[in-house]
């Protein structure tokens, strides 16, 4: 009986064994240096851009190695000597052999090996959605149909790959070439480089960069330049969708960079399987044909570069860059466009230009469209010169030409087979290019200094409109309303931007304002009413109902309305024949608004028509009239 009272139990004796291999003095220390590592972590994580997963990680990594710690501190004693396996006691002591403890070691890794491989299997490590997060109502993807239409493209900044910064000026040119060939088609909407220098860099997914520039597809990109070879990716994406529909890279010499260009802009236009016609498709390899200096290329794309930067430094290091090129090719008509556009700029800068540098502007340009006649940079510098005449008038005392009267010009009607002798405003006509965006701020600086506020606010908002930037539009307008609240044209502008916006509430408001400001072209006031119940009833479609039936009943009385203006109400509400034959009777009467044709979204139904792309061939044949009609 005293003999096995004084035999320790099982579990004394496995105590014993544990304090005697420091296993509980090993665990509350392992505890302590994790609570400890952990609190660390989630101070310092942030500060090194590490997330939640990353602490995630940091947690269960610890958890999982507790237990095969343990086993091994059972196992091993760390000594004054090192690591070594802890003695065993003497013979009759000894609460078992090591082999069993060698296999619980071996069984222990197994079952926390298999807890690793479950864990990240049910996706433990993974990023989660915050809760802060908005909904966004718009981010359920869409099923891509290849049967439907790509009718509007953007063009996102090209990605430098050269490792050079030196070489932003290179891929930048390719970004803005890119868009401007591509905006030689008549079936696409290309969104301008102004309107998509915002996503340069950018994590905004693809259907939300869509949804914001309204446009079906977009194009990715990257340029990687190395001695005299570059390499161009790109890709193309359909925005709804989020689906890569097509991608392509081309290794080239530097032989011919523009030519370079027209081909990638050609490929992407089969691609979205747009109506190319013949004159377009010259238009998209005029480049191709001819050889240019390589030296006069890059000058070339140095001087866009450089105005692009839209200061006088720019302007003035532009200038230089040009006249190099053309001293290298005197042939080469993009350079001649980018002098004349930046003598111009540079002498509209103190807004009192030498009517000696003005005639040598006019001189460029013209020089540059006898070499190709297809240039819209010339063209966009010769509108520029001739909208800001009056104003440059009043300045320099009459020392320059009077301001051109509307030219006339004989066009072909789409879909007949008759001809009629146009006569349109070529002042009214907007810029298509870069340069010329540059040069329509300068001339509406000008403006402006004459006293002439309002007028320099509509003017600079119809350019915005262009580029699709209808909030921004309609926040310059309100303050040419306040400005000029009997100005008819103010009005207009500020309602365009409304509905250019999708915002019927905005419409509904502008057009009750238009009328109690008593300025002409107003709607009577049972009109308003009649419109506030449509939109109530049916958002915008109830206003291009209501657009639809005031414009013809105008019509109806001889009043005098902008056809282009109905003709988008026929559009929005599906009548494609009926907007068709309203845009060709506009074009016979040279209807102003049709100069908008190209870069208005409500437009997008009827892109792929081809009586639709010959209205626009025939507004752009008119953008530039004769030397003589100076």
């Amino acid at each position: 009986m005293s003999n096995n009272q004084s035999q320790p139990s099982g579990f004394s004796r496995f105590v014993a064994e544990l304090r005697r291999r420091h296993v509980v003095r090993f665990a509350i220390a392992y505890a302590a240096a994790a609570f400890v590592l952990l609190q660390l972590a989630e101070i310092v994580f942030p500060a090194f851009g590490l997330g939640e997963v990353h602490l995630r990680i940091l947690v269960i990594g610890v958890t999982l190695l507790f237990p095969p710690a343990v086993v091994l501190a059972w196992v091993f004693d760390i000594t004054a000597e090192g690591i070594k396996r802890t003695a065993d006691l003497p013979s009759g002591r000894q609460p078992g052999r090591l082999t069993p403890r060698l296999a619980l070691l071996v069984v222990t890794f197994a079952v926390v090996g298999s807890l690793a491989v479950w864990v990240v299997q049910v996706g433990v490590f993974e990023e989660t959605a915050t809760d802060s997060a908005p909904t966004d109502p718009g981010a359920t993807l869409v099923a891509y149909d290849p049967d439907d239409p790509i009718e509007s493209l953007a063009v996102l900044p090209l990605q430098n790959l050269s490792g050079a910064g030196e070489q932003d000026y290179f891929t930048a040119g390719m970004h803005e070439e890119l868009i401007a060939q591509l905006s030689q088609v008549a079936g696409l909407r290309v969104v301008s480089r102004t309107s998509v220098a915002r996503y340069a860099g950018t994590d905004h997914s693809a259907p939300a960069i869509g949804r914001e520039l309204r446009v079906d597809a977009i194009i990715e990109g990257s340029v990687r330049r190395q001695a005299d070879t570059v390499r161009i990716t790109v890709q193309l994406i359909h925005a709804a969708s989020d689906s890569h529909i097509w991608t392509k890279q081309y290794d080239r010499t530097l032989e011919n960079v523009l030519a370079l260009q027209a081909e990638v802009a050609y490929d992407i236009a089969q691609q979205v399987r747009a109506e190319i016609s013949q004159e377009e498709q010259s238009l998209l390899t005029r480049t191709a044909s001819r050889d240019v200096d390589l030296e006069a290329q890059d000058a070339y794309l140095r001087g866009r570069f450089e105005y692009q930067k839209g200061t006088p430094e720019g302007y003035e290091a532009a200038w230089r860059y040009f006249e190099e090129a053309v001293s290298e090719d005197s042939t080469f008509a993009p350079a001649l466009a980018g002098l004349a556009g930046t003598r111009f700029l540079l002498g509209m800068r103190e807004g009192d230009p030498e009517a000696e540098e003005l005639e040598l502007a006019i001189e460029d340009a013209e020089k540059a469209l006898r070499m190709d006649s297809t240039s819209l940079e010339a063209q966009d510098v010769l509108g520029a010169i001739r909208r800001s005449l009056p104003e440059i008038s009043r300045i320099t005392a009459g020392h320059v030409p009077p301001p051109p009267a509307p030219h006339t010009k004989v066009i072909h009607l789409p879909g007949t087979t008759d001809s009629v002798v146009l006569r349109f405003d070529t002042s009214y006509v907007g810029a298509m290019t870069e340069l010329g965006r540059r040069l329509e701020e300068r001339v509406m600086v000008v403006g402006a200094r004459q006293g002439d506020a309002a007028v320099a606010v509509v003017a600079a908002a119809r350019p915005l409109m262009a580029m699709g930037h209808f909030d921004e539009a309609g926040r310059l307008l309100e303050e040419a309303v306040r400005e000029a609240p009997h100005s008819s044209a103010a009005w207009q502008g500020l309602l365009e931007a409304r509905v250019g916006a999708a915002d019927s509430d905005g419409v509904v408001e502008t057009v009750a304002r238009w009328r109690e400001s008593g300025a002409p072209g107003a709607p009577t006031a049972a009109n308003v009413a009649d419109l506030r119940a449509g939109v109530r009833a049916n958002g915008m479609s109830g206003y291009w109902t209501w657009l639809k039936e005031d414009h013809e009943s105008r019509l109806a009385e001889g009043e005098k309305v902008s056809l282009t203006r109905l003709a988008a109400a026929y559009c929005a509400l599906g009548d494609t024949e009926g907007a068709l034959e309203l845009l060709v009777r506009g074009l016979k009467e040279g209807d102003r608004g049709l100069v908008f044709l190209q870069s208005d979204p409500v437009w997008d139904p009827l892109r792929k028509d081809p009586r639709f792309g010959s209205i626009l061939r025939q507004m752009r044949a008119v953008r530039v009239g004769p030397r003589g009609s100076r």
